[in-house]
Order: structure tokens, then sequence, then C-alpha cells
């Protein structure tokens, strides 16, 4: 213990000590599942979807080194457009990780994209600078119903699946060689 003086009073300083249960780590919830060996693990994961397969990769360290020994199917966004497969699994994850506001409910000014798997802004003003991205003739163009677009995208209860940007893009790569 030191004893420093400073304009007139007297202060004791000690050094921090450690309790011995700050030392010691625990888990802070176990869990049965975590203590079955590899081998029931690796059968746990071969009963479950590509999206549980996925969640329980990321619930902690220990599951993820376990499914790296495992071929893990994650849903991709090339392969869904190409092959015009479900979009489901790509949606129940976007579902987990959706913006949420302070009170922990969903935001409605946001939408997931069905094509690039983000989540987007509903807001019109937000796209406006999209279309400004390409030229004045594509614009006028191949890009003219981008309006109604956003419009639809915005929309409370919109069953848009494509956001302005995807739409733009998607137009461009297909007709882009007509402007």
């Amino acid at each position: 213990m030191t004893t420093m003086i400073s304009s007139g009073f007297h202060l004791k300083i000690s050094a921090f000590v450690k309790s011995n249960l700050l030392k010691q780590s625990h888990p802070i919830q176990p869990s049965g599942l975590l203590v079955l060996p590899n081998e029931l693990l690796l059968e746990i994961l071969v009963h479950v979807n590509s999206v549980g397969q996925l969640f329980l990769a990321l619930t902690c360290k220990r599951l993820l080194v376990v499914s790296s020994m495992t071929i893990t199917i994650i849903p991709s966004a090339p392969k869904h457009r190409a092959y015009h497969l479900d979009c489901s699994a790509m949606l129940a994850l976007l579902r987990v990780v959706q913006p949420r506001d302070a009170r922990g409910r969903s935001k409605k000014s946001w939408a997931p994209c069905c094509v690039c798997y983000r989540y987007r802004p509903k807001m019109k003003g937000y796209w406006k600078g999209v279309q400004k991205r390409y030229p004045k003739e594509m614009a006028c163009g191949i890009l003219a119903g981008h309006g109604s677009i956003v419009q639809s995208w915005s929309e409370k209860r919109s069953s848009s699946y494509q956001c302005p940007s995807c739409w733009c893009e998607e137009r461009v790569i297909k007709y882009g060689h007509l402007a």
C-alpha cells in the first residue's frame, strides 16, 4: 500500500487484487450439446437442413470446428438465380438477421431483396440516385420503368422481390447492348 500526499490530503492507494472467481473460466450457460463427442455432433449435422447446419455452426467456436468437418451447402445468390431454386432458405437466413429498432422490433422501412439477398431501404428518396448512375440515353430507354419499380418497392405491403438497384442491373445486362 502506498500513501500519496496531495494538497494537504492523505490518500491511500492499494493494488487491485484479482479474486479467484475472476481467474476461473466457466461457460456462462453450459450446454448438453457441447459435451457430446464429435461423432454424435456430426451425426446431428447430417440430419439437419442446410440452414440449420449454418445456424449450428455460427452458435459457438466448438460447433464451428465440428461443422467444418462436414460439407455444408449454403444457399447462395448466384446459384439461386441460375437454377431457379426456391429462395426460402436464403430468406430464412435474412429473417434471422433483419434490421431491428431500439425496442427489438423489425424495421418496416427495410425489405429483403431476393436477388442480392440484402436488406435494402424502402424510402423513395434513397433510390433517386440509382438511375443517375447510368447514361441518360439508358435512363430514358431501357430504364424508363424505374419510377414505377421504386413506387412498388416502397409501398407498405409491397410484394416486390427485387430492389430497384438489382432491377436496373438486370435490365442493363439483358438489354444494355440495345442502348
